[in-house]
């Protein structure tokens, strides 16, 4: 008897009629297949959730500057170019080709986050005093203006501009200059706008107590003191771990967050957040309470 292979059909090798082999599908195969379809679909999304290197973030939000209408006038005054330098997550450095200097931080929305010239032209940063609160110093050579660390009036070391150090520096510049501002306003009971406020609070100097006061000396009104409720809110968390803060001796403590919490300024799940981002030299009440 001839040998038949099962599942093959016969062909005539003279006439060179190959035909299409037809192989059994066994169970097995399949449940292979189906595995290796699942594991394809999985390395495609393992490929979209891996973390992005820093140039590849460099280069799509510097696409996003480039492209987007509201830069247009920006660039324009750029000729020469920009580069974008990554600072830390969702941070980036507006560098200019000609100076090198930071002349913007943006987000990885290419929003602004500030802009050096008009921090630099507010008051108590033009007049450096901003700088010596913050243990910086800035000082402008060869075109770049350069940043140095400062301990005991010397000059310690220098910042690298593109550095998450040099975006920290200006934080904290800012951040005292508006400690500044804000008792030079509250001294000559300067009426301030929501602008101001909102400015304040944004980089986190202003407290609830702040805005009490500026309302009781009739600095702000009902409607700007309701509103910066609202912006504060946005920043309470950070700022219960705020070292300058504690510097300052104007920490938020937990017995703070009692009278916060009692004035409707916060929720609980709020309170909750707050007490576990604070130091424990903070947690005031709870302090007490071990020592009874």
């Amino acid at each position: 008897m001839d040998n038949i292979e099962p599942n093959h059909t016969s062909y005539d090798i003279k006439n060179n009629q190959i035909p299409v082999v037809q192989e059994e599908v066994t169970q097995s195969q399949r449940w292979i297949e189906d595995t290796i379809s699942k594991i394809s679909e999985w390395l495609d999304w393992l490929r979209l959730e891996l973390p992005k290197t820093k140039e590849q973030q460099e280069k799509e939000v510097l696409e996003l500057v480039l492209n987007w209408e509201h830069w247009k006038d920006i660039i324009n005054d750029y000729p020469e170019g920009i580069i974008l330098r990554f600072i830390d997550k969702y941070t980036f450095a507006f560098i200019s080709k000609l100076t090198w200097n930071v002349n913007y931080f943006v987000d990885n929305n290419w929003e602004i986050l500030f802009w050096l010239w008009n921090i630099r032209i507010r008051p108590f940063v033009e007049n450096r005093k901003a700088f010596k609160y913050a243990w910086y110093k800035e000082k402008k050579e060869d075109w770049v203006y350069n940043m140095y660390k400062v301990e005991w009036k010397k000059e310690v070391w220098p910042i690298y501009i593109n550095s998450p150090e040099y975006y920290t520096a200006w934080l904290d510049i800012i951040f005292y200059a508006d400690v500044l501002n804000r008792l030079l306003r509250l001294k000559h009971n300067v009426e301030t706008d929501k602008l101001n406020i909102e400015l304040f609070i944004e980089w986190c100097s202003f407290k609830f107590e702040d805005l009490e006061l500026f309302l009781k000396k009739w600095l702000i009104t009902q409607e700007i003191f309701d509103y910066g409720v609202k912006e504060i809110q946005k920043v309470i968390v950070a700022q219960c771990s705020d070292e300058r803060l504690i510097k300052l001796k104007t920490p938020v403590k937990e017995s703070d967050l009692m009278k916060y919490y009692s004035k409707w300024y916060i929720d609980k799940d709020t309170a909750v957040e707050c007490y576990k981002a604070m130091p424990r030299e903070m947690r005031d009440i709870t302090k007490e309470k071990l020592k009874d």
